[in-house]
């Protein structure tokens, strides 16, 4: 089989809705079919891409969009020249017998003429991945109708959470029939319940890009910063980097929290997280289905989290966590709050997280998403 992967993400080399389709990938290529990855050209090239380049995938670079006259007016004639070779011609050259385009958001497709155009002319069965959405957006009259279009063209559009699906199908207002549900893989080589770290002083975790407007780091840094909160004994520790960095520095300036916050930056070892950690708290703004909630419940952590996405369907109030009705500091203080008074019973929710998890979580979800795009090739 030979399978055409398209991914949308722009805003940064890397991140939680690539891993899917990059994983799938990897596997499609362990079983012998041909792939095609299509991804916006970076330098240097994200390590995962790297990755595909040498198992054996072709790989299709598309130039960032630039603002500059002088840039675009370069590139149409490095198109003309077959300098630059389009998304098009580069489908006609692999021909594939699928293609998935795996969005950053779920509605990115509506601004991408260009890719539509491309996806209908190959005449090939194409299906979307939708990932991270803002349920508190309205897409515009045109977006709407042009989402409905060419997701009923679509042979599935793939999202990552039932709250994902039911809130974009209200903002698109018509029905999905094609609509399904998927799962990320996790990055855990296992489901093991870890042991429960050993230090005296709670140890809170925030793992997350920081990126403000999504993650919401400031939400759980207000919190911690009342008075009530700093006569506690506890430690935040904080993973992750991103464009929002240096505003969480001067947060932590700003509620004097220095001595009591950690940033780690990027830790690949998501075990060594959890064996240090006993909660983890997802203030996020906006998810859609977050790794790190399934990873942290896989190792037998409770969390604290934010109604939005996924958080809401897997946590289990007092059981396996606590759930803040929306992103606001009061909100989120409440829950936190909550999860506080039951601290003896963290590792007992741990053990919950931990069961349940294992029951949903799926470790081969790259091997099952392959498995349906070979379906839905056949089909």
């Amino acid at each position: 089989m030979r399978i055409a992967f398209i991914s949308t993400m722009a805003a940064v080399p890397w991140g939680g809705s690539e891993v899917l389709w990059q994983q799938t990938a990897l596997a499609a290529l362990a079983q012998g079919h041909a792939v095609l990855a299509s991804v916006y050209r970076r330098d240097p090239l994200p390590p995962q891409l790297q990755a595909l380049a040498a198992a054996g995938a072709e790989l299709h670079l598309r130039p960032l969009y630039s603002p500059s006259l002088a840039t675009r007016l370069t590139r149409r004639v490095q198109t003309a020249l077959h300098l630059l070779k389009p998304l098009s011609a580069a489908l006609a050259a692999f021909r594939p017998d699928i293609i998935c385009v795996s969005q950053g958001g779920n509605f990115e497709i509506t601004q991408m003429a260009w890719l539509r155009e491309a996806l209908v002319q190959s005449g090939v069965p194409f299906c979307f991945v939708c990932h991270n959405y803002d349920a508190s957006q309205l897409p515009a009259a045109e977006m709407r109708q042009t989402g409905r279009q060419i997701f009923a063209r679509a042979a599935r559009v793939f999202f990552v959470s039932q709250e994902q699906a039911h809130v974009s199908q209200r903002q698109l207002a018509t029905r999905l029939p094609n609509a399904e549900l998927v799962k990320n893989p996790v990055n855990l080589p296992a489901a093991e319940l870890l042991p429960w770290p050993t230090s005296a002083e709670p140890q809170l975790a925030i793992v997350a890009g920081v990126d403000i407007n999504r993650k919401g780091q400031d939400i759980a840094l207000e919190v911690l910063s009342t008075p009530r909160w700093q006569q506690r004994a506890w430690h935040l520790n904080i993973y992750g980097d991103g464009p929002d960095h240096e505003y969480v520095v001067e947060l932590l300036a700003l509620y004097k929290l220095q001595a009591r916050v950690t940033l780690h930056g990027n830790v690949a070892d998501v075990t060594s997280i959890w064996r240090q950690n006993h909660l983890l708290l997802v203030p996020s703004r906006r998810e859609a289905a977050p790794l790190v909630v399934m990873e942290a419940m896989l190792c037998g952590r409770p969390v604290v989290g934010t109604a939005v996405g996924s958080i809401a369907e897997w946590l289990t109030e007092g059981q396996t966590g606590f759930v803040a009705a929306a992103a606001t500091v009061p909100l989120f203080e409440a829950a936190l709050e909550q999860a506080w008074q039951a601290q003896s019973s963290w590792e007992a929710m741990g053990s919950n997280a931990h069961e349940w998890a294992g029951q949903y979580a799926d470790l081969k979800a790259a091997e099952t998403f392959l498995t349906r795009l070979q379906a839905l090739a056949a089909s």
